[in-house]
């Protein structure tokens, strides 16, 4: 007699594909200071069911539910992506939330992710804890919680609001590297896919003011931490040196910009007394 699949799934339109790898979106790039302003601005939320859900808007094309954030038991700021489905079982249909993506960040150390997971599905009954990424039964400090009736609630003193536009900023003040000859300091300024030696890679968003003083944000792929980044164009216009404030450490860049088209740059990384090689391409526009 054939076994019949345990994570067979009746879905529904809000239930996105599983996801692949892909470039930061604008969900990775809310950070800690976004989820803050969302949760002092919000209104907070007792109760999200499916059909509340579907009304709620999205933070960008790639982004494939509603977004909500939330202030854990333990004082973290989280934000998850969900979506909602059923499971067949004997009973028939039963409700559980599809939790795409979450990243909760430490309270302690802005930016600095205490947990971060994908896929994780929520059964009517259980729990998720944010704070350490677990799937938990009641009394083990979970945050949020699916109802018999699938709605997604918050647990004990957590808070949620959902997060239903973008609150990053519009516009760049850097120039844009295609109107031009030659290379000035702007040139560096944009959002760059980065990869050191292939063993680190992330997002770098970067601005570069008249004088060459740079500054921006970094964010992990792999731990989805964010860090501040800063540094200066040098005498070599196309010529350019950062430090990234990691945990504990920092992390030294110089790379040059390629000088035709504008949309790398490459160069060395340097990072606990040894050197590796340094990649970034520049994101296209979204």
């Amino acid at each position: 007699m054939p076994s019949r699949n345990p994570l067979m799934l009746v879905l529904l339109v809000l239930l996105a594909p599983a996801a692949l790898a892909r470039a930061a979106d604008p969900f990775d790039r809310h950070t800690s200071e976004h989820l803050r302003e969302a949760l002092s601005e919000g209104e907070a939320i007792d109760s999200l069911s499916m059909a509340a859900a579907g009304k709620l808007g999205r933070l960008g094309p790639n982004v494939g539910g509603p977004t909500v954030v939330v202030r854990t038991n333990d004082g973290n700021l989280a934000k998850a992506v969900l979506a909602w489905g059923f499971r067949r079982s004997d009973d028939g249909l039963v409700p559980v939330v599809l939790v795409e993506r979450f990243v909760t960040y430490r309270a302690d150390r802005r930016d600095v992710t205490a947990a971060a997971k994908e896929q994780v599905m929520l059964f009517p009954g259980f729990l998720l804890n944010l704070d350490i990424g677990q799937v938990v039964p009641e009394g083990q400090g979970g945050d949020l919680k699916v109802s018999a009736e699938g709605h997604v609630v918050p647990v004990g003193d957590a808070e949620v609001v959902a997060l239903e536009k973008s609150l990053l900023p519009k516009g760049t003040e850097n120039a844009d590297p295609a109107d031009h000859d030659g290379v000035l300091p702007g040139d560096f300024g944009g959002t760059w896919s980065v990869d050191v030696d292939g063993r680190w890679t992330g997002e770098l968003v970067l601005t570069v003011d008249g004088s060459g003083r740079a500054s921006g944000r970094y964010t992990s792929e792999s731990s989805k931490s964010t860090y501040d980044v800063s540094g200066r164009v040098t005498a070599v216009p196309h010529r350019i040196k950062l430090d990234f404030d990691l945990d504990n450490t920092r992390q030294s860049v110089d790379a040059y910009l390629w000088t035709t088209d504008k949309s790398r740059m490459t160069g060395t990384a340097t990072l606990a007394g040894r050197t590796f090689g340094f990649h970034a391409k520049r994101a296209e526009a979204e």
